[in-house]
């Protein structure tokens, strides 16, 4: 009991995956059956008598997995081949640090191959803890077991197969140019980027870059005018469109994250089942699904462009695309929407949303003549959003 209680803290205290486990160990002996037969004189004559005996020839050492929630057991074994060498690892090296004379260098081949990206980091964890007593290296083509603020520990092996008398070449990762030993690196860099560049722990979705720059703009404008804009620890995230917005919610869910969407009325339906499975399963509240249209008087639908007063963006989109001059008697008010009056008068489908945000983006003058009612308007967005975030 002592060393399952020994070696589920020390398991436990660098597995996070699930904390609602505990080692069990038992002995169990395997016994063999001995019969003797003896003859023994009686009244009646001879008789034999047989005499059967055990005698323990082996123990042998069952671990089980005790699940404190459910209150179940199952055999080591029966858990995930991940959980089984990382218990092996700890296990085996707990046995190695016994001995205080022990000076060793750990090699390593593919550690942690069938753990998943958080258990890479509960190994590297314990990695760290070790390297102040053992020189450890490994080789790893997971981008996982790559620590992005320590690339100074990073080499790569590049098998150089056109000059023989070189063979495996190890380099400094800046000195590397081959595309497929880079690889790993590239997707770490990625990975960080992405955790770190976009993701906050308060997280605005909206669905593409224009909507950032419109939103970023006018916050900082607002605030410099001492109104309010989006407080500073929210990150806006673009999805890359309305489709992808349910995927971004469970991914970001899955990190704990605080998270808001503000969207384009939706036009595929399609993408409207998924957010609304996503509320009924209680994945994200429907009050932090807030639409544009929300923001305008008598209005079904509504994106972004339609928060500006029709001169406004028409202005913006004039000096974009000076080409094509549009004039606001030239729109056709039938239509709802200034996006879908505008592919109207160009006869397309969809013209280049980005273009006239990041002119938006890109000229501070366009802010100071804008209407009060533009500016009330994306102030009222501003509020809502972080009174979601309280």
């Amino acid at each position: 009991e002592s060393t399952a209680i020994n070696i589920s803290d020390t398991l436990f205290d660098y597995w996070k995956q699930n904390n609602n486990l505990e080692i069990l160990l038992d002995i169990e002996a395997k016994e063999e059956k001995a019969t003797k037969t003896f003859n023994v004189n009686g009244p009646y004559g001879r008789t034999e008598e047989k005499i059967e005996s055990y005698t323990i020839v082996a123990h042998y050492l069952k671990l089980r997995v005790r699940n404190l929630k459910t209150r179940m057991t199952l055999p080591l074994h029966n858990r995930s081949k991940g959980f089984n060498w990382f218990f092996s690892f700890i296990v085996w090296f707990e046995k190695m640090q016994e001995d205080p004379s022990s000076s060793y260098i750990l090699l390593l081949d593919e550690p942690g191959l069938n753990l998943h990206a958080s258990a890479q980091a509960d190994l590297l964890r314990f990695f760290d803890y070790l390297k102040d007593k053992y020189q450890i290296i490994y080789t790893t083509h997971s981008p996982f077991m790559i620590e992005m603020d320590r690339l100074s520990r990073v080499r790569t092996v590049f098998d150089n197969a056109s000059k023989i008398d070189k063979g495996s070449v190890v380099q400094d990762t800046i000195q590397q140019k081959d595309p497929d030993t880079l690889f790993p690196l590239q997707a770490a860099l990625g990975y960080d980027l992405a955790q770190n560049l976009f993701i906050s722990p308060k997280n605005l979705l909206v669905e593409g870059v224009s909507d950032l720059l419109y939103l970023e703009t006018l916050s900082e404008f607002l605030k410099a005018q001492d109104r309010e804009g989006l407080t500073q620890d929210i990150s806006i995230v673009p999805t890359g469109g309305l489709d992808k917005v349910a995927t971004f919610i469970s991914l970001l869910r899955g990190s704990k994250l605080k998270m808001v969407c503000l969207l384009d009325s939706f036009e595929d339906q399609k993408a409207k089942v998924k957010l609304d499975k996503m509320h009924q399963e209680k994945i994200i509240p429907l009050k932090n699904i807030k639409f544009f249209h929300e923001f305008l008087e008598n209005r079904q639908k509504a994106d972004i462009e339609d928060i500006f007063e029709p001169q406004e963006y028409l202005q913006l989109f004039n000096k974009t695309f000076p080409v094509k001059k549009i004039e606001i008697e030239d729109l056709d008010k039938k239509i709802e929407g200034i996006i879908k009056q505008v592919n109207n008068l160009m006869h397309e489908n969809r013209f280049n949303h980005y273009k006239p945000a990041y002119q938006f983006s890109t000229d501070p003058a366009f802010c100071n003549n804008l209407s009060k009612e533009t500016l009330d308007r994306f102030e009222n967005i501003f509020k809502t959003v972080n009174k979601l975030f309280t």
